[in-house]
């Protein structure tokens, strides 16, 4: 049914331009059928009725009617003609509703009349049924009973804020009373902690701390006290030699989130790289981090307390600082394939995605769901092709398109290792591969990281005169590393080939050793833990492998024996370790008992190798730090960061001394800083104890005003 529009369009006076166009909707929200827009307006005098507006117009704006007689709250559509469509000429015709129309009266103000006849019948025309007026610049539809009615209002509305004004003279502020919130002690576990700081407003915001369980402070920024230990004492020490743990100083830190988007409990544990076994913790607000990791790929588990995880690679680097932040609030979808080198699908393939595996349907299609934002890991494995991974960017709240997901699995190669000889021992042999493909590039060469995870297989077990064979391997040059206690082989270099296995034949040649026994008051103690570490790891295994340090991020590397080593003495306490001097003249070798009860250490040179450890009763951990801080009156919000692992942060009581405490005896780094700005940066040696008066800033100790905290985002606290 449509209407045609006697009345025609009007033009602009003088500039002869197409006026803008007013028509009046009844209250609906529907959509045209003629495919215009979806216009909520006001309410309907005809129950059952609703319009839509023409396709050849577009919704400009929407306003209140300045029609008197109409209700109120109907509002008006401003329409305007669709760019490419040629605006109508008087008489053309425009969709009216699918139910009858109801005959509207035109605005005195445009000149027109009111439709004549009943209402229209479907299929045919009538005069325009819509109420539509020009509207010109300038003019005004206001009627003198509507000018009435607002000048009473605004009177009205003026006197309100008169009376308001004379009833509180002194413009006294009325604030509700709060109840009076507990004090907490800074708990003693250590987890871990970085934050970062809104960008939206003027001020940067917090680091969030629940102030609800906390004591009230106007310091809005909490004081940062960062301890990262440089020697502990009952390490042994030569002159010259570099501190035993030298190389371990990469820093990860970050944030977990749950699914409110708020900071959740988590734990972080290694599984693949040099630091496989290494463990974090997460504070109450989900950061966590550590400051003495060993550089190079590794990969790490995330598994939150209410059950989520995730698996994500990470780059540590020396000296460097790595963030790794996750949150479960938005997780995307992957949707994906995993086709062969002609394009067809793979069924069966097992497909890991941020640690969860699926597999493929007839297809080659794969699904997973609820998958944390980020840079995801994704391990490919199928027995007729080789192994495969990647690294692909999961969008938050986002469907990755199958389309955009597709891994092409190659053919697989096969090796399979004999050991030609029995020397060494006791135990297996470990092989280690790694790709070749960056063997003989110049130092400054950049590398690729491998598409094949060979932190699946290394290091591989094989017993001499038991070959054993290794299938799914890549079709590229692999390097193969053999370690056994006692013994060694020259490293090999294989270039793999589908079809028929590859035969390695590998012979072991003995080296120089280590061994000894463990004692506890002259008695052998079996069971014990004996380790050997060179003072910096990542110069030795660099040594060994002859690379750069970025040859380190080709792929997950285990710790190789250069590097540390560790075994267990058998039933009469003796141990035996390949001694590596050739690659480290002075090492650090300590015996712990089972269950960690005593402990023994010394530093091996070139030509020892019969060496006994007698166990003794160790403390760890009795170092303590205190700060004071001179001229505070009320509560500070503290956050303390050991070795990058944070503590639980707290407001430390007035006239209280920030103390830490179960440290390592020895030479700690001390950092305090407030609001970015540093504050002390000092050497301390716990021995067992160190103290330290500092002068804060008057900022930190008077706190900030309501305004302050006002744009920071955070409630002012009500501090008697």
């Amino acid at each position: 049914m449509t209407a045609s529009c006697g009345g025609g369009f009007p033009q602009y006076p003088r500039t002869g331009k197409p006026a803008i166009w007013s028509i009046l909707f009844p209250r609906e929200e529907r959509r045209s059928e003629a495919g215009g827009a979806r216009v909520p307006v006001g309410p309907d005098p005809t129950p059952g009725s609703s319009w839509a507006c023409a396709p050849d117009f577009a919704i400009d704006r929407v306003r209140r009617s300045p029609v008197p007689w109409r209700h109120p709250a109907i509002p008006a559509v401003l329409l305007r003609p669709v760019k490419g469509v040629p605006f109508p000429r008087r008489g053309s015709s425009i969709p009216t509703p699918t139910t009858p129309a109801v005959r509207h009266g035109w605005h005195p103000e445009a000149g027109s009349r009111g439709g004549s006849g009943g209402p229209s019948e479907p299929g045919g025309t009538a005069d325009c049924d819509l109420p539509v007026f020009p509207r010109y610049p300038g003019t005004h539809s206001m009627s003198p009973r509507a000018r009435t009615i607002l000048l009473a209002a605004l009177a009205l509305g003026a006197g309100l804020v008169l009376f308001v004004l004379l009833s509180n003279p002194q413009g006294e502020r009325r604030s509700v009373p709060t109840a009076p919130r507990p004090a907490m002690a800074p708990p003693a576990e250590v987890a871990v902690a970085e934050s970062g700081e809104s960008g939206l407003s003027p001020l940067p915001a917090p680091e969030r701390i629940d102030v609800g369980e906390l004591e009230e402070s106007t310091v809005l920024w909490p004081l940062r006290l960062d301890l990262d230990l440089i020697e502990a004492d009952y390490l042994p020490r030569e002159g010259g030699m570099v501190p035993v743990g030298s190389g371990a100083d990469a820093i990860l830190n970050g944030h977990v989130l749950g699914p409110d988007d708020l900071g959740t409990s988590a734990t972080l544990s290694f599984s693949a790289g040099p630091n496989a076994g290494r463990v974090l913790k997460t504070d109450r607000e989900g950061r966590f981090g550590a400051a003495d990791l060993l550089p190079g790929l590794s990969i790490v588990d995330v598994k939150t307390a209410a059950g989520l995880k995730a698996r994500r690679e990470v780059r540590l680097r020396r000296t460097k600082e790595t963030a790794l932040n996750l949150s479960f609030a938005s997780p995307g979808v992957v949707t994906g394939k995993v086709i062969d080198s002609e394009g067809k699908g793979i069924e069966g393939a097992s497909v890991s995605i941020d640690g969860t595996p699926v597999f493929t349907d007839a297809e080659g299609n794969f699904f997973a769901g609820r998958v944390a934002s980020g840079q995801v890991l994704v391990e490919i494995e199928h027995p007729d092709y080789a192994a495969y991974q990647e690294l692909v960017w999961v969008a938050s709240a986002q469907v990755a398109p199958r389309t955009e997901l597709s891994f092409t699995l190659r053919e697989g190669a096969s090796l399979r290792i004999a050991i030609g000889n029995d020397v060494g021992g006791p135990g297996p042999v470990e092989v280690v591969l790694l790709p070749g493909n960056a063997g003989h590039r110049p130092p400054q060469a950049s590398y690729r990281n491998s598409r094949f995870p060979f932190h699946r297989l290394n290091p591989i077990e094989v017993w001499p005169g038991t070959p054993k064979e290794i299938t799914g391997l890549p079709v590229e040059v692999v390097q193969v590393f053999a370690f056994r206690p006692g013994a060694k082989a020259k490293q090999a270099v294989v270039n793999l080939r589908g079809g028929r296995p590859y035969d390695l034949k590998l012979r072991m040649k003995p080296a120089a050793t280590i061994s000894g026994k463990v004692l506890r008051d002259g008695v052998p103690v079996p069971g014990a833990s004996v380790t050997l570490e060179a003072p910096d790891m990542v110069r030795a295994t660099l040594s060994f492998l002859r690379q750069g340090s970025l040859y380190l991020e080709t792929a997950d590397m285990p710790v190789f024996p250069m590097a540390r080593q560790e075994v267990f003495t058998d039933e009469q306490g003796r141990y035996r370790l390949t001694a590596w001097e050739e690659i480290t003249p002075t090492r650090y070798l300590e015996a712990r008992g089972p269950g960690g009860t005593g402990w023994a250490g010394r530093l091996v040179h070139r030509g020892d190798h019969e060496v006994d450890l007698e166990l003794e009763r160790a403390e760890f951990g009795g170092g303590l730090v205190s700060f004071d801080f001179p001229g505070r009156w009320q509560g500070l919000p503290v956050e303390v960061f050991v070795d990058g692992a944070p503590l639980e942060p707290w407001i430390l009581p007035p006239h209280e001394d920030l103390v830490v405490r179960d440290l390592l005896e020895g030479r700690w780094h001390a950092r305090l800083s407030w609001h970015g700005e540093p504050i002390d940066d000092v050497e301390l040696s716990l021995r067992p104890e160190a103290y330290r008066r500092v002068e804060l800033p008057a900022a930190c100790i008077d706190g900030q005003d309501e305004e302050a905290w006002k744009r920071a985002g955070r409630s002012y606290p009500r501090v008697p």
